[in-house]
């Protein structure tokens, strides 16, 4: 038989009950966590945004969100447009310098196939004239890889091709001075082979600097992003209405002097921004359009000249060439129409269209010898003569508008980084105003 069971009460102390009771919170095999009896993040920030001083509290949020968007979105602009200026400057200097490299490349060919009719060594003044060309060509191929290096396999090979094309002159020349015949095809493939493989990679390259140097004069007016500064404005002014209906207080000046300190921020950016955009877009238009077109223009004019000697070169051979003549005098008359103070360069080749004219019809008329003399010659009214006069004076204006358009853009956007720390700390300034005045009315309402 088992023994009764007997019933004994145990005393538990009070303290170990309560202790007992706190850690399993009332759910035997359940203990609570410290974190249970903390206030919720949802239920702090239901406390802080109930009724009206809440909404004032989150409404102060955004109203001093909006005053930092506009001050960082306004800095930002700034300093973009002033970037944008000096890709820009940097990218119509490449264009300038790859164009002096097309013209100086042109130019060492039509000096080399002048001097090749005169038979023998070439006289010491085109020699010269040669040399120094190509000697601005290896100057200014290595300065523009050093200035853009999205430019280096493009100038690396025009590199080569110069080389190559420097080498069959040198074979020209040699063969020109032993007065044998093959000269003049050595010449000739020079010549060929200067406008089928290294004139197309200069083109390239300056109509990608051309092409970068346009984008950065569009991104220079930043004014859309501006659009932003304008949206959180009215969000201030919002705010404000808001508050003087809800609290029928219609002045807060903390709040009034905030506003009007962002725009004050926002209306010297946007003016700042809007200068430099107008400035760019004038210089695209003016100086740096005038340079593209005068390079164009020298171009031509040299191709033409180098044509009119390859022509006579090949002694009743070169229609070709002469085609060719008449199709780069098209192109230099339709560019001086439209240069700037055109006359005088277009007087000076209309000279040398004429020396030419002569040189044609002499040719034409079985007086090859006669007609190499008006080609070369140097006088006034020869085409040598004629012709330099025209290279020297568009070559000047060229370089002219070139330097005027990079020293222009490069002296824009130089004020934008301090206008862009101002409207920050205005940003600053705005918002602790905007925290101050929506505090009074919160402690108002109270």
């Amino acid at each position: 038989m088992s023994a009764p069971t007997t019933n004994i009460p145990v005393a538990v102390p009070a303290g170990a009950a309560s202790s007992a009771s706190g850690a399993s919170g009332g759910q035997p095999g359940q203990p609570r966590t410290i974190a249970g009896s903390l206030p919720s993040a949802r239920s702090i920030a239901g406390r802080l945004l109930h009724g009206t001083p809440g909404r004032m509290r989150l409404f102060g949020l955004l109203g001093v969100l909006a005053a930092v968007l506009l001050g960082a979105i306004s800095a930002n602009a700034l300093l973009a447009s002033q970037a944008a200026v000096e890709r820009a400057a940097n990218n119509t200097e490449q264009v300038v310098r790859v164009q002096s490299i097309h013209v100086d490349l042109l130019r060492a060919d039509a000096v080399a196939t002048n001097a090749f009719l005169v038979g023998g060594l070439e006289s010491a003044d085109a020699r010269l004239k040669y040399e120094q060309a190509l000697s601005r060509v290896a100057t200014s191929l290595a300065k523009a890889a050093a200035a853009q290096p999205a430019d280096g396999n493009a100038l690396g090979a025009l590199s080569v091709k110069v080389q190559a094309y420097a080498a069959l002159v040198e074979q020209a020349r040699s063969n020109n001075r032993l007065g044998l015949p093959v000269g003049a095809q050595y010449l000739t493939q020079a010549s060929a082979g200067l406008r089928a493989d290294a004139i197309p990679i200069v083109t390239q390259i300056v109509k990608a600097n051309e092409d970068r140097s346009r984008k950065e004069f569009d991104r220079s007016n930043s004014s859309l992003q501006l659009l932003v500064g304008v949206v959180s404005l009215i969000g201030l002014v919002a705010l404000a209405v808001w508050l003087a209906r809800r609290t029928h207080r219609y002045l807060n000046r903390s709040l009034s002097g905030a506003i009007a300190l962002l725009l004050v921020a926002l209306f010297v950016a946007a003016t700042q921004i809007s200068g430099i955009g107008t400035a760019t877009r004038d210089v695209s238009r003016g100086n740096f359009q005038q340079a593209v077109s005068l390079a164009n223009i020298t171009t031509a004019a040299n191709d033409a000249r180098a044509n009119e000697s390859l022509t006579l070169i090949r002694r009743g051979s070169g229609a070709s060439n002469e085609a060719s003549w008449k199709t780069d005098r098209g192109d230099v008359e339709n560019g001086l129409d439209g240069i700037r103070n055109g006359a005088e360069l277009s007087s000076l080749w209309g000279s040398y269209a004429a020396a030419h004219e002569r040189v044609r019809k002499l040719d034409d008329g079985g007086r090859w010898d006669d007609a190499v003399k008006a080609s070369t010659s140097t006088a006034a009214t020869g085409a040598a003569g004629t012709f330099d006069a025209f290279d020297q004076q568009v070559a000047q204006a060229r370089d002219d508008a070139g330097k005027s358009a990079v020293t222009a853009l490069q002296g824009l956007g130089g004020g934008a980084p301090l206008f862009a720390v101002l409207v920050a700390l205005a940003a600053l300034v705005a918002s602790w105003l905007i925290v101050r005045g929506v505090g009074q009315r919160i402690e108002e309402y109270r």
